[in-house]
């Protein structure tokens, strides 16, 4: 027994999975309750349930065999393809064995297809594979039927479960389901009506982006006098609905903007659907799914390199439209797009002496720049009255490296200009300067350096706050300061592009600070880099393996025991799991700790030390600083659903998390509804060693806290 349990958990089990998120990868989802139901939707025409099956089976055995990574597997992204290769075959030709034998050579030219495709666009590209490999597998299928004669021709179709009587539906509905239908190659409309419910039920957004698809598209074939039956069989529509799915809400952040490329995603489909058409007519092919692939992975890869802020593109597919919307709201909303810690080229504080779209120099193509100068206490940018720029308390400070990376470009030559001259010569507006090279695609530019200051050479890898130079007043430079700006290309005076402070402290006239994360900080405002207190960092000094007794007390004040453990998973990710299960992800960086999501019950200690640590700065000094977070662990399944659906055109439906470092050096923290006041309160004290004392008041008003558990 012992020996069948662990062939199953460690072979069976995730062969089975495989199986299943194959067909829900079809509809972007990774729910394996929808691919059970999807098998059964393709067995409404049994032969090509089969052929599906065979499919996903022959692809996964021969993935498998090559050695290919067992979770990419197991997640559906080759048994895909195979499924619909295998969903296509029976088409227009009856099965039997020679069909079978046909089908597993397919699915093994279609997995080395799958891989090849996979290294040249990813690496090349940044694009995925989508459902590429299946129309290029299938076409050639199609053309090496002519040659075969050992293959019979369908003639007549094998449907058990036909559409019966629908005249009681509006016709568009009727087409609409057809199209639906047609995703996995059923004819009948009840096989749509299933895979709307799917859809519907795995996520809302993507049930509502088919329908702006399946509307745009076939409005545009219609009103052009397109051949109706493309509509009424469902075998073009399809095409409309994928394409809207994948660009509104899959491969780009769900928004307004992304609903509106959407829409032009379908009536380019049903265009390139009319060119595809008639190209195959000789051949008597259909269209397949070349119309949705190809328009996708144009549009996707214009998204991508447009720079545009409005089509955020996904880095890293989550999961439902839902999930990318609120890894984007919680990950990258909070932490930059580009992955990386981005600080302040500088230490002390800085005034921004102009910003972006500054009314200086900042224009067109630079627009997305920052200027920065050293000031004293009193906020005066020199001392004296002599224009020379020594007497500027920015000239000469030490100018640091914003994020680790590699010199790739430096000029350090340059005169520095006196007060008020400046050089506008070509190539000598910036002055001297250093380009870093953080990641692909990926540069910071300082500019205006002093003479001979650089301490850095081209080629030299070099950390985050690494010292590279020291300010100065060259090139177009009128009195010393720092230029910052991002670009994506490593040429001088390439275009700048918008990129956000991982975290600085911004400082006010009334002497109060406040802590901004991700922010790119206006003209005039006085900031600096954050200092981070060894205190609290020492604090979170979360090693994995420790474990962490906790000593809960009720709202009666009875008491309780659990131990917290902290762990990392094979990726990396690091956790605190309770002895139910519950679990607390977390980012602990150099300057700040950050609780990233939670997963388990919302009246756990857990749960309540997610809300008092969601973001934790370093430091001990009393300031205020606030985040959004996710509403999907507070409110009810009713309301969830309607606020999936609202989520992406409005941030209100969004909760604001507040935190404050009091004068007693405790940390407070808020969970903010709407315009209402607070529904859940907390106050860690970091007292003795972590996880401190934290005071809670919960949803209900019940208050009751939770300490580090230390025995007599």
């Amino acid at each position: 027994m012992a020996i069948l349990q662990n062939f199953y958990k460690t072979h069976l089990r995730w062969f089975l999975e495989s199986i299943l998120n194959a067909y829900s990868m079809v509809l972007f989802s990774s729910k394996k309750t929808a691919g059970l139901i999807l098998i059964g939707v393709t067995f409404f025409e049994p032969k090509a349930g089969i052929t599906g099956l065979l499919g996903v089976v022959f692809t996964n055995l021969m993935a498998t065999s090559l050695g290919v990574y067992r979770e990419r597997i197991r997640k559906g992204l080759y048994g895909f393809n195979g499924l619909l290769v295998g969903l296509s075959i029976t088409l227009y030709h009856e099965l039997d064995i020679n069909l079978i034998v046909l089908l597993l050579i397919a699915c093994i030219l279609m997995v080395f297809v799958t891989l090849g495709l996979e290294t040249a666009m990813g690496y090349f590209l940044g694009l995925p594979v989508l459902s590429l490999p299946f129309v290029i597998v299938t076409f050639i299928v199609y053309m090496a039927f002519f040659n075969y004669n050992a293959i019979p021709l369908k003639k007549t179709a094998d449907t058990i479960v036909n559409s019966g009587d629908v005249s009681y539906l509006p016709l568009a509905l009727v087409y609409y389901f057809k199209a639906l239908g047609s995703i996995f190659f059923q004819t009948s409309t009840y096989a749509g009506m299933i895979v709307a419910t799917i859809l519907f039920a795995v996520s809302r957004i993507s049930f509502l982006l088919s329908i702006i698809g399946f509307v745009f598209g076939s409005g545009f074939h219609i009103l052009l006098g397109g051949n109706f039956n493309d509509i009424s069989s469902g075998v073009v529509g399809f095409n409309y609905i994928l394409s809207s799915i994948a660009i509104g809400g899959i491969f780009l952040v769900p928004s307004g903007y992304s609903f509106y490329l959407s829409g032009l995603a379908a009536i380019t489909s049903a265009l390139v659907a009319s060119f595809t058409k008639v190209f195959f007519y000789f051949f008597n092919f259909p269209v397949l799914s070349l119309p949705f692939t190809l328009v996708t992975l144009i549009i996707l890869y214009v998204a991508k390199n447009l720079g545009n802020e409005k089509f955020r593109v996904m880095d890293y597919i989550t999961g439902s439209p839902e999930e990318n919307l609120d890894y984007y709201n919680t990950r990258l909303k909070r932490f930059g797009v580009t992955g990386l810690y981005i600080r302040l080229p500088f230490l002390g504080e800085w005034i921004v002496s102009q910003g972006y779209n500054g009314k200086y120099t900042h224009r067109d193509l630079w627009s997305k720049s920052l200027d920065f100068m050293a000031i004293d206490s009193d906020g005066k940018l020199r001392k004296g009255e002599s224009n020379k720029p020594e007497d500027y308390y920015t000239f000469g400070l030490p100018v640091l490296a914003v994020g680790s990376g590699r010199v790739i470009k430096l000029v350090s030559h340059m005169e520095d200009n006196e007060i008020s001259e400046i050089r506008t010569e070509h190539g000598e507006n910036w002055g001297n300067f250093v380009i870093i090279e953080h990641s692909p695609y990926f540069y910071s530019q300082v500019s205006h350096l002093k003479k001979d200051s650089i301490l850095v050479k081209e080629g030299d890898y070099i950390a985050i706050g690494a010292r590279i130079g020291l300010a100065g007043n060259s090139g177009r430079s009128p009195e010393p300061h720092i230029h910052l700006h991002f670009q994506r290309t490593p040429e001088l005076g390439s275009p700048t592009t918008e990129v956000t402070l991982t975290q600085y402290i911004e400082h006010n006239q009334e002497g109060n600070s406040s802590i901004k994360f991700n922010k790119i900080p206006s003209e005039n405002t006085v900031l600096s880099n954050l200092i981070p207190d060894l205190t609290v960092k020492g604090f979170f000094s979360l090693a994995p393996g420790n474990k962490y007794p906790i000593e809960l007390t009720d709202r009666n004040g009875k008491k309780s025991n659990e131990v917290w453990e902290s762990k990392v998973d094979f990726l990396g990710h690091r956790f605190l799991e309770d002895e139910n299960g519950n679990l607390l992800y977390f980012f602990l960086g150099t300057d700040f700790y950050s609780s990233l999501d939670y997963y388990g019950d919302t009246k756990s200690p857990l749960y309540a030390y997610y809300l008092a640590t969601y973001r934790v700065p370093f430091l001990m000094e009393k300031s205020k600083w606030e985040e959004a977070i996710t509403y999907k662990h507070s409110s009810t399944w009713l309301k969830k659903l309607a606020k999936d659906t609202i989520a992406p055109f409005s941030e209100k439906v969004s909760l604001k998390w507040m935190g404050e470092i009091d004068e007693t050096g405790s940390l407070k923290a808020s969970l903010i509804k709407g315009e209402g006041g607070s529904i859940f309160q907390t106050k860690l004290s970091f007292e003795k060693s972590f996880p401190g004392r934290v005071e809670v008041i919960d949803t209900k008003g019940n208050e009751w806290s939770f300490q580090k558990y230390e025995k007599i």
